[in-house]
């Protein structure tokens, strides 16, 4: 017994010494972090708390862009400077996103839109625009429109995840759904947790590929917000807690009505996607397009989904070639649609 008191013993004092150990290499690279990337100062006051918006180029076009789950103002790097050349272009992170505050609410669509509106009145971005969202951001793009028409003159999907995809690991109803507050669970929790320890800076540098279409700056602002406790924890929350309530808000939008749509898809199989065979990922692309394309036949003037050449969920928006290939064709249905 006492052997294995003492073994205990030391086993805490070895986990111990680990948690310390994290916590100040997490307080070293957030030093380092404000020297290779310092915080955004492009910020506005919306409702209290602070939300990064960047802003570049001029022209009586306006675009405003939407990141996906996880991401922020980085994922635009390459796109945001070409469609600079034919208007404004407006990127921002969602509240406790990036270098944005928390705003201590939800972030399902409906939240994350009505926090978009508050921030496009704040900052006075000209409406209407042309909201430009990718993943989770053509999501909330959905449910913006549907809520705050007037702003939207033309709406750019980019590969926005099918509700029934959403709802995949949810077992609950509707109502439960919708219901659910707040969205920052245990995991969340622990998440944010284990971010203040140095796990979330580690697995950046060691684990995770998002950062493998970015350079320079845009790559140092990426490892910095993603090893942000808030980051992460608002990353969990939408992308886990709020993701049910989001699949059924994005359900309940029936048309887009004479707003012009426009759908892009990826074109190469995503990489770690977890099907069974090829058969099961087939059958999901054929369920997939057959989404993207209701989505275009939901406006009188839906145009799509047009594959991005060479692409997967990432590089459709950070490749070169990609964005070089998706700004041409924003271009096209802005000028065809008279945006």
């Amino acid at each position: 017994m006492g052997l294995i008191l003492k073994g205990l013993k030391w086993l805490g004092l070895g986990l111990l010494v680990l948690l310390v150990l994290g916590a100040i290499y997490q307080q070293i690279g957030a030093a380092l972090d404000a020297k290779l990337a310092p915080p955004a100062d492009q910020m506005v006051s919306v409702s209290g708390h602070a939300v990064h918006l960047d802003c570049v180029g001029n022209g009586r076009r306006t675009y405003v862009l939407d990141a996906g789950a996880g991401a922020g103002a980085f994922e635009w790097w390459r796109l945001q400077p070409l469609l600079a050349k034919t208007g404004r272009v407006c990127a921002f992170d969602r509240p406790g996103l990036g270098w944005s505050e928390s705003s201590g609410g939800t972030h399902d669509a409906v939240a994350s839109a009505h926090e978009l509106a508050g921030l496009v009145r704040a900052a006075k971005i000209p409406v209407p625009f042309i909201y430009v969202g990718h993943s989770l951001g053509a999501n909330i793009g959905i449910v913006y429109r549907d809520l705050y028409p007037h702003d939207v003159a033309g709406l750019v999907l980019i590969e926005p995840g099918n509700p029934k995809d959403l709802l995949e690991d949810f077992h609950g109803t509707r109502d439960e759904a919708i219901r659910q507050r707040p969205d920052c669970g245990f995991i969340c929790y622990t998440a944010g947790a284990a971010a203040y320890l140095g796990i979330a800076r580690l697995s950046v540098l060691i684990a995770v590929p998002g950062g493998k279409n970015l350079s320079g700056p845009a790559l140092n602002e990426y490892r910095a917000i993603m090893a942000r406790p808030s980051h992460v924890m608002a990353t969990v929350s939408s992308f886990i807690d709020a993701l049910p309530k989001t699949a059924y808000e994005d359900m309940e939008v029936r048309t887009f009505g004479d707003t012009p749509v426009i759908v892009f898809a990826s074109s190469k199989r995503f990489n770690g996607d977890g099907f069974d065979s090829q058969a099961d990922y087939d059958k999901w692309r054929i369920e997939q397009h057959a989404y993207l394309a209701s989505l275009a036949a939901m406006s009188a003037h839906g145009v799509g989904p047009i594959a991005i050449p060479d692409s997967n969920h990432s590089s459709m928006v950070m490749g070169e070639r990609q964005s070089i290939f998706l700004a041409q064709e924003i271009l096209r249905f802005a000028t065809r649609n008279k945006l």
